[in-house]
């Protein structure tokens, strides 16, 4: 355990680093946004198309861990959405409790911390998850968002243009752009690809004390904003324990049924798939709450609860999954 611990402690201290820049005014808030910027658009964006190119990402069958993941993240909306009509929320609002409570925090934390605790093997499995968040869960809840305001033709107009969102992503045209590249065969010249290793390296300290960032500056919003049904923790144990507990713990199920029953499922592929789930939900779920008009405080309290929660439970999903050290 202890030996689990100090492999975690620094990914969360790079955190907590961006928090206390954010929070002390080293770092001010409106630049923020260059952070993310340079963090999806380039150095996240450098380390997928490397991967893609060289073939990782490519790297076992990852179809049925994506329908494992995809029909648990499904249950986890499901859940999360009827949790928030029952605590009597307008549907922008449930919508936007749904998909935070499904959608983990993969680009900023999962990639650089799953594939630093398990290996770059990991990297497949946990960035193939992207599109199951991306192109699913993100576009099925922002389509139900707007199935009421003017009747179903609006909800598949809403589906549509959450689905072009979605192929915007640069995570994921990175990742698609690298995989072509790499089964073509073609080679990245060298000078080209040192430049995109470089950006790759800067990932992972980056990504992270970005996302201290912006936890930060989710939680000043949310401290700016009445408390309403979001202002204790009690309040939020539903959601929360949906994303950490939950959702994982339908992963790992359903991973070990499909198993049982003689399906080929990698068992490293699934650890990593489950780790994936066990992550905090996406900060950047607060931003799209802003976007679409939904209650911007109750997500930041979510999205804060889960990231401070996910450093215990993260460490107790590790050592239930038997993960003991990188590889």
């Amino acid at each position: 355990m202890g030996s689990l611990l100090s492999l975690l402690l620094p990914f969360f201290a790079l955190v907590l680093i961006g928090w206390v820049a954010a929070r002390k005014g080293l770092l001010p808030v409106e630049g923020i946004g260059a952070l993310m910027v340079f963090v999806l658009y380039f150095a996240l964006s450098a380390l997928l198309f490397r991967l893609g190119a060289g073939g990782r990402l490519q790297a076992g069958p990852v179809w049925g861990l994506l329908a494992v993941y995809a029909l648990s993240s499904a249950v986890v909306s499901v859940a999360g959405l009827v949790w928030s009509v029952r605590s009597g929320m307008n549907r922008r609002d449930a919508g936007m409790a749904a998909l935070v409570a499904a959608f983990p925090n993969t680009g900023f934390l999962g990639l650089p911390l799953l594939t630093g605790l398990l290996g770059p093997g990991a990297a497949g499995p946990v960035a193939a998850t992207l599109l199951v968040d991306v192109i699913l869960t993100c576009s099925c809840c922002v389509a139900w968002m707007h199935a009421g305001a003017k009747g179903g033709s609006d909800a598949l107009a809403s589906l549509r243009a959450s689905l072009r969102g979605a192929l915007r992503n640069p995570l994921l045209q990175a990742m698609a752009a690298g995989m072509a590249i790499g089964a073509l065969g073609w080679t990245v010249p060298v000078p080209l690809d040192d430049t995109l290793r470089l950006l790759g390296q800067a990932a992972t300290p980056a990504a992270l004390f970005t996302l201290g960032a912006i936890v930060a500056r989710a939680q000043m919003r949310a401290m700016a904003q009445p408390g309403g049904v979001a202002a204790r923790l009690s309040g939020l144990l539903i959601p929360v324990c949906l994303k950490l507990l939950v959702h994982p713990a339908l992963v790992w199920g359903m991973g070990l049924s499909l198993q049982a029953m003689g399906h080929p499922l990698s068992h490293t592929g699934l650890v990593a798939v489950t780790l994936a789930a066990a992550l905090p939900a996406a900060a950047n779920v607060s931003m799209l709450a802003e976007r679409e008009g939904a209650d911007t405080g109750l997500i930041a309290r979510i999205i804060l609860w889960t990231t401070a929660g996910s450093v215990l439970t993260l460490l107790g999903w590790c050592a239930v999954l038997g993960v003991k050290q990188a590889v």
